[in-house]
């Protein structure tokens, strides 16, 4: 027999498995925020920056502290950048439960960016977290970027200690990698 307390369990119960259930399907690709403020931090450390998640304010800094970080800056509409996330997907997945972090960087700046970036990021399956370089192209401007795909190895101190040009194969990206770790 269900009492009048019961009903209300079994619907929190009911709709908290429905949630979890739609979740997990949604979890596949990874969040995108637009980047709000940048900051150099100084002595060669990667630049500080933060998003709003919901009301929730992020920084970098605070989501890679004590990381190996891969940074990959890109575009969805960038031939090399696409042939190469396969390969970073692939590492995400199996450095994850190693200390390392990744985070992708997209500099589309079309009026649509937000939407354009969130539907590759789903289409690619891309787990990881990526944010999309502000307005003002702050983080474009402060790492010198010319060219994309630019890749950063930033140590556990927030260091970058490599610089990568161009699209790579994911085994010199593990190569880096292992040399930051």
């Amino acid at each position: 027999m269900v009492t009048r307390f019961a009903l209300p369990l079994i619907a929190t119960v009911l709709l908290g498995t429905m949630a979890c259930q739609q979740s997990a399907t949604a979890q596949a690709a990874g969040p995108v925020f637009v980047i709000e403020s940048v900051t150099n931090r100084g002595g060669g450390k990667a630049l500080d920056f933060v998003w709003r998640d919901g009301q929730r304010t992020q920084s970098f800094a605070q989501y890679t502290a004590g990381k190996v970080v891969l940074m990959n800056i890109w575009a969805t509409w960038c031939g090399p950048c696409r042939r190469e996330i396969p390969d970073l997907v692939q590492l995400s997945q199996e450095l994850a439960t190693k200390g390392v972090v990744f985070v992708g960087v997209s500099v589309d700046d079309n009026d649509d960016r937000v939407r354009t970036v969130k539907n590759f990021v789903e289409r690619a399956q891309i787990p990881y977290l990526n944010v999309i370089d502000n307005s003002e192209k702050d983080i474009s401007r402060a790492y010198g970027v010319q060219s994309i795909p630019m890749t950063l190895i930033i140590d556990r101190q927030g260091k970058i200690v490599e610089k990568i040009l161009g699209a790579r194969s994911k085994d010199v990206f593990m190569a880096a990698l292992a040399r930051a770790m």
